[in-house]
Order: C-alpha cells, then sequence, then structure tokens
C-alpha cells in the first residue's frame, strides 16, 4: 500500500516533504500544550478523593476507572452502606466529576 501512496505523489508532483509539511500545518495547536503526567495524576488523585467522599460509603474504593472524557472523570466505587437499615451490605455507584470545577454527582 505504500508504494501506491508513493506512485500517487509521484505522479502528482508531490514530495513526501511538503506533504509533510501540510500534514504537521493541519494538527491542531492544542496537541502542542498537552498536560504533563503530573497533571493527569494531579487530576487523577483529586477527582478519586472527591468521588470517594462524596458516595458515602464505608471502607469506599474504586472499582473502575477513571474513564476520563473532555470534561469530566467517570469511576465505580464500591463500598459498604452506612445507614442501619442497609445492614451492612454493599453496593456500587457511579460518581461523574466534572472538572476543572466541579463537585462530584453520585448515581445509583
Amino acid at each position: 500500500m505504500q508504494q501506491s501512496w508513493k506512485r500517487t505523489l509521484q505522479l502528482t508532483g508531490i514530495s513526501t516533504l511538503k506533504m509533510a509539511v501540510v500534514t504537521m500545518s493541519l494538527m491542531p495547536a492544542a496537541s502542542v500544550h498537552a498536560s504533563s503526567a503530573d497533571e493527569w495524576a494531579k487530576l487523577k488523585a483529586e477527582t478519586r478523593a472527591a468521588c470517594l467522599s462524596q458516595s458515602g460509603f464505608k471502607q469506599a474504593k474504586v472499582l473502575e476507572g477513571p474513564i476520563i472524557f473532555s470534561n469530566r472523570v467517570l469511576y465505580r466505587i464500591g463500598g459498604i452502606w452506612p445507614q442501619k437499615h442497609m445492614k451492612g451490605k454493599s453496593g456500587k455507584v457511579y460518581c461523574l466529576h466534572p472538572y476543572p470545577d466541579g463537585k462530584a454527582e453520585i448515581v445509583e
């Protein structure tokens, strides 16, 4: 398949260098400002802590996640229901946390 692309480029008079320049110019500028690994780790730690706290569970723990969307982070949280009528049963909830600002939202 590479040969057919090279052949097409040769026939149209487009050099590989020109094609690379065009491709690079079309890339979004946002990729230049990508977040560092430390910033991602901080985001995950903050949203994780907020979701664990907001869940209200005893012995809360992350079962799945984080699943990172464009402006939200999703976790599945498990733990022990704190209400007496639940008699120590375990439960699971989802936590959706908008970032950079926002409050974690719990859904059963």
